[in-house]
């Protein structure tokens, strides 16, 4: 917390990828995926069409990354997807392309 370079650096990393990332996932709006806007280092994915979040959830969990199924918050069709390495967030991007 007091490396002020790190935070700094890790606040651009997370606004440029999180942004990044909302635009990809607005591009598969068609297969009822959206995000909810953020401001934090994850985002809020929604599964409003066929590819629902639990079978998304599995998915990327087989794939080797670890992200949040809420569905005992109330949020049973989303998953909170931490913003990570560029190379991490592009595959987890191909995983959803490849699921719906």
């Amino acid at each position: 917390v007091e490396d002020a370079s790190f935070v700094a650096a890790s606040r651009a990393h997370n606004h440029r990828l999180r942004a990044w990332f909302e635009g990809e996932i607005a591009g598969l709006g068609n297969a009822g995926l959206r995000t909810v806007p953020s401001k934090a280092n994850f985002s809020l994915v929604l599964f409003e069409g066929a590819l629902s979040a639990e079978t998304a959830y599995h998915g990327l969990m087989a794939r080797g990354y670890a992200t949040r199924w809420l569905p005992n918050q109330g949020l049973g069709q989303a998953l909170r997807i931490t913003i990570g390495k560029e190379a991490h967030m592009r595959d987890i991007v191909d995983g959803l392309r490849e699921m719906v």
